[in-house]
Parts: structure tokens; C-alpha cells; sequence
């Protein structure tokens, strides 16, 4: 991978975890003061359905917070350098993308800030592959 390529692809992730942070931010404010969130409430995007619903929180815990601590582990792997671990953190995110976009598929409806957010975190699973495969030369 050239030296260029992986410096902009570095800039991506940041960009990338700086704005699934922004999203998740303000999914965070929205359960800890009990807001509703600038979304449609009619038809299949439909915010209020998602984070009003069982999915919403797990173990207790709204999942905004969860992707609050996520994104920061990102940016703080990031700026370790430390592509092993952040790759497995993504697919981990990757993993818990799996599961609520079938818990949206359950509800019926799709929030569009947490949609924000997986493709974040796909996008981070899939440059975390790319640099560790540039990085063993495969």
C-alpha cells in the first residue's frame, strides 16, 4: 500500500469514527433527557419506533452509549496505531450492526441516525481488512 493511499485511508477512519462519535452523541442525548430525535414519524423511517422500542437498550444500557464508548475506543486505537485490535473492535461493531439492523427489520422501521452509524462502522471493518491485508502483503 503506498504511503499516500494509507494516509488518506487513515484521515477516512477518523472522518469516519468522528462522525458514527457525532450520531451517537446525539442518540445518547436523546435517551438520557428523554428527547425525541429531528426524524420522520410516519412511514418505514421512523426514529421513535426504533429507540422506543426492546431493542433500544442492552442489558439497561441505550445503545447510543454503547456506540459513544466504541467510537472513542476507535479513535483512541487509531491513534495508537494498533490495526490488530482495532480491526477485531470493528468487527465486533460489525457484529452488532448484524443484530439491530435484524432488530430494525423486526420493528418495521429504520432510524436514520443509527443507519448513520453502521455504515460507519462497516465502512471502519472494511478499511481495518484493507490495511491489514496491504500490512502482510497479501
Amino acid at each position: 500500500m503506498s504511503r499516500e493511499l494509507g494516509k488518506k485511508l487513515h484521515y477516512a477512519q477518523i472522518a469516519l469514527a468522528i462522525i458514527g462519535l457525532l450520531s451517537s452523541l446525539y442518540l445518547s442525548y436523546s435517551a438520557a433527557f428523554n428527547v425525541q430525535v429531528a426524524c420522520p414519524t410516519t412511514g418505514v423511517i421512523n426514529c421513535a419506533n426504533v429507540l422506543s422500542s426492546q431493542y433500544a437498550k442492552i442489558f439497561g444500557v441505550p445503545n447510543g452509549y454503547l456506540g459513544v464508548l466504541f467510537f472513542i475506543a476507535v479513535l483512541g486505537l487509531i491513534y495508537l496505531k494498533k490495526q490488530e485490535p482495532l480491526a477485531l473492535l470493528n468487527a465486533v461493531g460489525a457484529g452488532f450492526v448484524a443484530y439491530f439492523l435484524y432488530a430494525e427489520y423486526l420493528i418495521g422501521s429504520i432510524c436514520i441516525y443509527c443507519t448513520l452509524v453502521h455504515i460507519c462502522t462497516i465502512c471502519l471493518l472494511a478499511i481495518s481488512v484493507y490495511e491489514l491485508r496491504g500490512a502482510t502483503g497479501t
